[in-house]
């Protein structure tokens, strides 16, 4: 698929920062479950929009409280990190090269772009930094229309020296669990021009994830 095609078809799609629909059931009666009531909490003071295949997934399920996969969206602290999609890297290397022509820096375009994802502010859905200028970079995501599927936003669940694991809140990864050590990286070339970008390794859904957990966990007790 063309890279133009590719992007008409995301903007042809809902974009990923409506708000999704969240439904409390026919009964005006029975109480919205907790976790919506999170979600909508979430929203209003960080910015993140749960997808609905988590919702789905925690209002149909009865999970502990404890399954460190759901009280990260609990914690009184939520700690995201936004990683590329290849598909978002290619749009910039393009419009960079066609502003700058011959004159562009693909170095600074790879400091700027090492810099950026440490610098996303999730409540105003937006690049900034006072130390760097990396304004060419939330230029290319305004053109994309601030669409957060071009960007991969995960939900930190647990880290420690050697890696970490999140949650995947957008792209087409959502509702995935992804994860790697710090600085996991893989080159792209586009045109001859190489840029390097942090990665992630996918090991399945969430959902299908505590599910089998469960389940073992059940079946070890039995023994």
């Amino acid at each position: 698929m063309k890279l133009f095609q590719w992007f008409t078809k995301e903007k042809a799609m809902k974009n990923n920062n409506t708000e999704p629909a969240i439904h409390v059931g026919k009964d005006d009666s029975i109480p919205p479950h907790p976790f919506i009531e999170r979600c909508k909490y979430l929203r209003e003071e960080y910015g993140l929009i749960v997808p609905d295949i988590y919702i789905s997934f925690f209002t149909r399920h009865k999970v502990s409280e404890n399954n460190f996969r759901y009280k990260c969206l609990w914690d009184n602290e939520i700690y995201e990190r936004v990683f590329y999609t290849k598909e978002f890297i290619v749009y910039v290397v393009k419009r960079y090269a066609e502003i700058h022509g011959e004159q562009a820096d693909y170095t600074h375009l790879q400091e700027i772009l090492d810099e950026a994802h440490y610098e996303f502010i999730l409540k105003e859905n937006r690049f900034a930094a006072d130390h760097m200028d990396i304004s060419f970079i939330d230029q290319c995501y305004e053109e994309l229309e601030r669409n957060q599927d071009c960007l991969i936003i995960g939900i930190e669940t647990y880290a420690d020296c050697g890696g970490a694991e999140y949650m995947i809140m957008t792209s087409d990864k959502k509702g995935y669990r992804g994860g790697g050590y710090h600085g996991m990286s893989e080159d792209l070339d586009i045109n001859g021009i190489t840029i390097t970008y942090e990665i992630l390794n996918y090991y399945g859904t969430v959902g299908d994830t505590i599910i089998k957990e469960h389940s073992s966990a059940r079946t070890n007790q039995s023994f």
